[in-house]
């Protein structure tokens, strides 16, 4: 009976006897193995031994500090490198970020500096093993990288301005031909706008491509004048004229109209007078606008001729080189010219000698149709004409210059 009373006890006491149960350990007759826990750390186990330094489980490695071998989190700097392990102890591969920062830890886990190529795109990461974004210098060469971090190529804007970067992301300065448009990038790399002095002045858009200087740009006398038309001939004696227009955009003159025209028959005067058949040369401001039909839609002033009006050419008249009615003459003048021609079905007073208005110096100087040599005046194609009318603009202060190509540095 006591035997039996003892046998109960002993059976009791084993019953309720705590024993301690850790995650994937089993307590065997070899001792513990596999994780335990104890006071929130974990630990892991071998065959009864704490496991210490690196531990690979299921193709994933953990890192169990060597003092105590509780498991590793947070950056590790171990054997020359760094390693990063996750909130659940499990060395981290691939694209990390922490504390607003991007790391690359590669297949062994050891963090990455330098170039890296990743994805088809190229990053840098600093020695600190930071990704690296904006601007970068390397061996006195400049990068960029974008938010993503990766390095960008072509055309970048950055704070306003333009900068490009060659295929191997290298910053370009100096000259760029791009797409047949050339650009100039200065010394910090930025795109050239505007004027630039490169030993002889350039200009460059708002798009920051080059535009070369025409021949309106090398000219002193037209500062003030947003408006050109230059009528230029090979020389002297002869009536086959060019003529061009040109307009001032910020400063630099763009050509807007480049065509054929004519001069007086005897070419440019040296000296003008009276029925000589020759233009005279010169820059001169441009007077109204007329037509033998209605206005085509210019800016200038415009006055529609009529059968009655003709231009005195009477030196001895008082209104010599003006426009008058024929039949208001009332022997005001001896002589004038009838108006009412296909020459002048389209055109505008060119102003020379037009306010002191010098007796035999010369009358009727317009700029009007024409597909011949003229008696004086400059002539073209009444499509030009009709163009050069409505690109007119009184406020900007237009000007006409005449003159042998030999003689274009006077202007």
């Amino acid at each position: 009976m006591r035997l039996k009373i003892s046998l109960f006890f002993i059976c009791a006491l084993l019953a309720f006897t705590p024993i301690h149960s850790f995650a994937d350990t089993q307590v065997n007759q070899t001792g513990k193995n596999g994780w335990y826990e104890e006071n929130g750390n974990s630990y892991y186990y071998q065959n009864n031994q704490l496991v210490k330094g690196w531990l690979s489980l299921n193709g994933n490695w953990f890192y169990l500090n060597k003092t105590d071998g509780t498991i590793y989190k947070g950056w590790l700097y171990d054997n020359g490198k760094w390693y990063f392990l996750g909130s659940n102890g499990i060395m981290q591969r691939g694209w990390l970020y922490d504390n607003k920062k991007w790391y690359f830890l590669d297949s062994n886990g050891a963090m990455k500096k330098g170039w890296l190529q990743y994805g088809g795109k190229s990053y840098f990461l600093n020695n600190n093993g930071a990704m690296q974004s904006g601007w970068l210098n390397l061996t006195g060469s400049w990068y960029y990288f974008a938010n993503d971090g990766s390095m960008r190529t072509g055309w970048v804007f950055d704070s306003g301005k333009w900068y490009y970067l060659a295929t191997n992301g290298v910053m370009q300065t100096g000259w760029l031909n791009q797409n047949n448009r050339k650009y100039y990038l200065n010394r910090t790399g930025a795109m050239q706008i505007g004027w630039l002095n490169l030993g002889g002045w350039y200009y460059f858009n708002a798009s920051g491509s080059w535009v070369p200087n025409t021949i309106a740009d090398q000219l002193t006398t037209i500062s003030k004048n947003n408006q050109l038309i230059l009528v230029t001939t090979s020389g002297y004696s002869t009536n086959i004229a060019k003529i061009r227009a040109f307009e001032k955009i910020d400063n630099k003159w763009y050509e807007k109209l480049n065509t054929n025209g004519f001069i007086g028959k005897d070419g440019f005067a040296v000296e003008m007078k009276e029925g000589a058949k020759k233009s005279p040369r010169g820059k001169y401001t441009i007077g109204t606008a007329f037509g033998r039909i209605q206005n085509p839609g210019t800016k200038l002033p415009y006055r529609q001729i009529t059968s009655d009006d003709v231009w005195v050419d009477d030196s001895a008249s008082s209104l010599y080189n003006t426009w008058q009615k024929a039949s208001a003459n009332n022997k005001r003048w001896n002589s004038a010219e009838q108006m009412n021609i296909p020459a002048y079905n389209y055109g505008f007073v060119i102003n020379y000698n037009t306010e002191k208005r010098i007796p035999g110096a010369g009358s009727a100087i317009f700029f009007h149709v024409s597909n011949r040599y003229t008696l004086g005046c400059t002539g073209t194609a009444q499509t030009n004409v009709i163009s050069i009318l409505k690109w007119l603009d009184p406020e900007k202060y237009p000007v006409i210059i005449q003159t042998p190509e030999s003689e274009l540095g006077k202007y």
